[in-house]
């Protein structure tokens, strides 16, 4: 398989280059997003399986295959804090829903809690993206998730275009049932991933990424 490399098309719109690069590794990320849905179904997992699959997404995209240990030395090390990170936005979202099923008028406080919530949950969790693939390269829970936020804080047209492009692709692939299962995690990873990844590269964190650290496995 040839190496993927945005390098040679900077001015490609990054649909296109996401297009192009699940393409070229089709086979791989239809597998890598089975595993994510089946690993992601008891919920507390989301956030380890959501760390490994970026983990792959950029071992694709800067080598051309998969490299295994710097996947697993990556969920060992940030599965935990993956985990629980995962399940702030999740708790935001339940809660609104319960809010909205006690069928209160619109105006009331309820629905006021619910939408507070609702936003929250949907901030937090665009902002866990970036956050999510700085700790795919080996960023500490604590710099990556402050990497996210100020990401979200001082990028907002982008923000908006990265939650509007992961809806459509959520709402896309459901719709084919089946074709949620092996194409959404592939499509929505990769895509976060290109964009994302050279605006995070330009604040590199000083620490050492986990995958060059000797002795973490």
């Amino acid at each position: 398989m040839v190496e993927y490399d945005t390098a040679n098309d900077p001015d490609t719109p990054a649909h296109k280059r996401t297009i192009r690069f699940v393409y070229q590794h089709s086979t791989t990320l239809i597998i890598m997003s089975i595993v994510w849905f089946f690993v992601s179904l008891p919920v507390i997992t989301l956030g380890p399986a959501t760390l490994g699959a970026y983990s792959v997404v950029r071992s694709l995209r800067e080598t051309g295959t998969i490299d295994r240990t710097r996947t697993v030395a990556v969920v060992r090390t940030n599965g935990i804090h993956a985990m629980l990170l995962a399940l702030v936005p999740l708790v935001f979202v339940a809660t609104a829903a319960l809010y909205l099923r006690t069928g209160t008028p619109l105006g009331t406080l309820s629905m006021v809690v619910a939408a507070v919530c609702m936003y929250a949950g949907g901030y937090l969790g665009i902002a866990l993206i970036p956050a999510f693939i700085a700790m795919a390269d080996g960023e500490s829970p604590l710099a990556a998730t402050k990497r996210g936020y100020m990401w979200v804080a001082s990028q907002p047209v982008s923000t908006v275009s990265l939650a509007v492009v992961t809806a459509i692709l959520f709402v896309a692939t459901a719709l084919l049932t089946i074709g949620f299962v092996l194409l959404f995690p592939a499509l929505a990873f990769s895509y976060h991933v290109e964009v994302l990844t050279d605006d995070l590269a330009e604040t590199t964190s000083t620490e050492t990424p986990i995958h060059r650290v000797e002795g973490t496995i």
